[in-house]
């Protein structure tokens, strides 16, 4: 059986990116080791659990608008009405937009609505949850897409609960994705909320994720 020279290998991964799992192990160099794989892992656990969040919950979001603008008699889709974005903190939201429509419509396809929502990445629907929304979005629409919030009829509180937990999933989605040290995150708390969102959302949603989920079995390998 091969033996691994720690030493070589942490040459290619640079100390800088070893420090933060030599800082958490004294400095012992296969236990950092140890702990850098177990980041991997637990790293890949969530990213499967946030991607499947994601999913639902843009697509949560976007259904409560469609109905929104259905009722409300919009001659065009939510995405495309500029109003809903009013001022400078939304230009980014719009240049989102855009840029998902670019994509969606490349090669001369014909716009789809669920092709450009599935262009929409993550941030866009975290942002969309700030309190700049509440009035024009939150109030008459998005609140309502979390029926299992403790409060659901205080779009306020909706709103930033919702706003808190998919921030902080946000974040550490971006972490993941950019295989960065999370060892040293409340992780638990993370899920938490993860499972927290999915069940304001869809208790059979929630059962789901909870259901195909590894975290919780990586996080106890620790």
């Amino acid at each position: 059986m091969s033996t691994i020279n720690h030493a070589v290998v942490a040459r290619r991964l640079t100390t800088e990116r070893l420090t933060p799992y030599l800082a958490a192990s004294a400095d012992d160099l296969p236990r950092a080791f140890a702990l850098y794989d177990w980041n991997t892992e637990v790293s890949g656990a969530f990213y499967e659990d946030i991607g499947r969040l994601e999913v639902v919950f843009r697509n949560t979001l976007d259904a409560a608008l469609v109905s929104h603008g259905c009722r409300k008699g919009w001659a065009t889709v939510w995405f495309r009405r500029r109003q809903l974005f009013p001022g400078k903190h939304s230009l980014r939201a719009l240049e989102d937009i855009e840029v998902a429509r670019r994509r969606a419509t490349s090669r001369r396809r014909p716009e789809v609505h669920g092709k450009v929502i599935a262009e929409l990445g993550f941030g866009f629907w975290r942002y969309l949850c700030a309190a700049q929304y509440l009035t024009s979005l939150w109030i008459p629409a998005l609140a309502a897409a979390f029926p299992g919030h403790p409060t659901p009829d205080d779009a306020r509180s909706v709103r930033r609960d919702v706003e808190d937990r998919a921030q902080r999933l946000h974040f550490l989605r971006n972490r993941v994705a950019h295989q960065e040290p999370v060892h040293q995150r409340d992780l638990r708390h993370d899920h938490d909320s993860l499972v927290e969102l999915a069940g304001w959302i869809c208790r059979d949603t929630q059962a789901w994720i909870v259901g195909t989920s590894r975290c919780r079995a990586v996080l106890e390998r620790r």
